[in-house]
């Protein structure tokens, strides 16, 4: 029988076509938990009975919820549409799509411990721009392709039998025998697969009981509906030890610092190396920038304020945590520190190899001077961009040689051929090198090998980001103005190599993550060592009391210290997406964003690896855990005053 063309279906004709893309959409539901089992291999060896059924429910629950897109799309397909092939093309096709999505996720979820289906990962689709961040060539697109079209014909195999066979029946289906209907006994089913899981995780969650809510962690698209949180808030009880939600409206600053007029007016260039890590300051990766460390005061523990460029460069500037950044982009709110600096008569320049439109710096640290961001290259080659970058940050500073009365000036530069994919030009004195990123590869293989070859292809572009940097310095030496600049040089964040399960960053934060070299050299500034523990958060109160503010405002304007006074006692916090993290000797406390209490609140040892006893260890850990939820409640308006 053939698949009629078109025009106004029969009642039998109208059913068949329901019927065979229930049976697609119910068998895309059973392939996506099939595929979803992948996140079981998560999970720890031994887990309670409850937690077992939890899990194994709670899969079936999310991919079933996260198929209710594509159910909406056939439901309008069936709406709209009349032609049955084409009704039957398109479910196919979305079905196809809608597998291949959860495949992806399970990658994603292996390489970073997050979900493809997450407002991070849509932050990247959405945002202009991200392509400089997010490297994905043709060994990644066209097997994808491939995939899809080879699903995409199965299931319209699939659909086509199933609505022929329908189609062959005597007689439209009896409306009258409701509860024998296939699409009620399915939907009976999975309500009660999600009621029960349901009722676990509150259960869980009134019992405190850490092992299903750490569980929870690997579904995904899991809402994390917290009933303790809902009884407390109703009964009027405290808010628990946490971190407010993310893009809260702003309080910021209490008070503006003011600067010494009679005060020192250095120049200040910030040079930034993307994803170069604590270790990789040697003579055999860095060997220019190590030597030149001889000069300048080299702080040995040194953290980002997290594990991505986002939050790296954003605590450099703000001097505030990483949660902030949503509730600065949403108001975009310019730095304190460039408002003061602007007052004094600084001008500004930016140039950076990655786009400025992601993250959306242009809409936070740059706000108030986007013209003088320079981010557009001719090449598309990253080294290539590189080069062009110092190339022009030395006609800057020609062209401030030929003013006579030039004023000082910040700027920031940020060189990018360290970050993925690792882009550096011949020679590559590190082998073996991997020819090139293989996401596909990254994702199935962690074996000695392949972190041997692409640890030694972050180590040249290293090495090739080592010789520009050095060369701009000296370019700056050579204009006269070295002596005259205060100059940081670090890193905005780490990069990992399987040392503790990963690939890159933004996953997780130990020291291969959050860890980076700082060089500060300068006027007035003694060349030597600094081993207390500091942050990029001390960026900004530094610079300006070195220009002559006072330190008794700094609690009113950022969260940082001075990096001339650190503190023995530090401990240090950084950001990521959706968590925020306390460094300590004790461990490192990974609290949720939006957080209400300590099962939001994860405890992890220096390899990433849970640590026991954690409620324990996070009762223990009060002070530094209440001390952070101050610190990232300081500049937001109370929650009563946000209302």
């Amino acid at each position: 029988m053939n698949v009629p063309a078109t025009s106004f279906p029969t009642d039998l004709d109208r059913q068949a076509r329901q019927h065979a893309a229930l049976v697609v959409w119910l068998t895309n539901v059973l392939l996506g938990v099939l595929i979803g089992t992948a996140y079981l291999h998560h999970l720890p060896d031994v887990l309670s009975a409850r937690t077992a059924v939890f899990v194994g429910f709670g899969l079936v629950s999310s991919v079933a919820s996260l198929a209710l897109v594509p159910a909406l799309i056939f439901w309008l397909v069936l709406r709209f549409l009349r032609r049955a092939r084409t009704q039957g093309l398109i479910i196919a096709s979305v079905g196809a799509a809608f597998l291949v999505l959860i495949k992806v996720d399970t990658v994603v979820f292996r390489l970073f411990r997050y979900h493809f289906f997450s407002s991070a990962v849509f932050n990247v689709a959405i945002t202009r721009g991200s392509e400089d961040a997010v490297h994905l060539g043709g060994n990644v697109w066209w097997p994808v392709s491939i995939v899809v079209a080879l699903l995409t014909g199965a299931q319209y195999l699939l659909w086509r039998r199933t609505y022929r066979r329908r189609l062959g029946a005597a007689a439209p289906k009896d409306r009258s025998a409701f509860f024998s209907r296939p699409t009620v006994i399915w939907g009976l089913f999975l309500l009660t697969v999600v009621g029960v899981e349901k009722s676990i995780y509150a259960a869980a969650d009134l019992k405190g009981d850490r092992e299903v809510s750490t569980a929870a962690e690997i579904l995904p698209a899991y809402p994390r509906w917290r009933v303790s949180k809902l009884l407390a808030e109703g009964l009027g009880g405290e808010r628990g030890v946490g971190v407010r939600a993310k893009g809260e409206p702003l309080a910021y600053p209490h008070e503006v610092p003011v600067v010494d007029p009679d005060g020192p007016r250095p120049n200040v260039l910030v040079l930034v190396v993307d994803s170069w890590r604590s270790d990789m300051l040697s003579p055999e990766v860095t060997p220019e920038l190590h030597a030149l460390a001889g000069e300048a005061l080299s702080f040995e523990n040194h953290y980002s304020g997290g594990n991505g460029t986002r939050f790296g460069v954003f605590s450099m500037v703000y001097g505030l945590h990483g949660t902030y950044w949503f509730s600065v982009l949403e108001e975009r709110r310019p730095p304190v520190l460039f408002e003061a600096l602007g007052d004094e008569g600084y001008e500004f320049r930016v140039y950076s190899t990655a786009s400025m439109d992601f993250p959306e710096f242009r809409d936070t640290a740059w706000v108030r001077f986007g013209e003088h961001v320079h981010d557009e290259h001719p090449s598309e080659l990253i080294w290539e961009c590189d080069l062009r970058v110092a190339s022009m940050f030395e006609e800057y500073l020609a062209e401030r040689a030929q003013r006579e009365d030039a004023p000082p000036f910040f700027s920031f530069i940020l060189l990018d051929a360290a970050h993925q994919p690792y882009s550096s030009p011949p020679p590559h004195p590190f082998q073996p090198a991997a020819e090139q990123l293989d996401y596909m590869e990254l994702a199935n293989d962690n074996s000695d090998g392949l972190v041997e070859r692409v640890l030694n292809r972050y180590k040249n572009a290293l090495h090739f980001a080592d010789g520009i940097a050095a060369g701009m310095i000296e370019a700056l030496r050579a204009s006269g103005e070295l002596e005259n600049t205060l100059v940081i040089i670090t890193g905005d964040h780490g990069d990992e190599f399987q040392e503790n399960g990963f690939w890159g960053h933004t996953s997780n934060f130990t020291d291969a993550q959050v860890k980076v070299p700082f060089l500060l050299l300068g006027p007035g500034v003694e060349p030597g060592v600094e081993r207390n523990p500091t942050s990029h958060l001390d960026i900004p109160p530094t610079i300006l009391e070195r220009l002559g503010a006072s330190p008794e405002v700094r609690p009113s304007w950022c969260l940082g210290g001075n990096l001339f006074e650190p503190s023995p006692d530090r401990r240090p916090v950084v950001s990521g997406w959706s968590h925020v993290g306390v460094l300590s000797p004790e461990g490192i406390f990974r609290v949720r964003m939006g957080g209400h209490g300590s099962l939001d609140i994860d405890v992890f040892d220096e390899r990433w690896q849970p640590l026991p006893d954690a409620a324990k260890r996070i009762e223990e850990a009060a002070p530094a855990l209440e001390e952070l939820t101050e610190e990232c409640e300081r500049f937001l308006l109370s929650e009563a005053d946000s209302y």
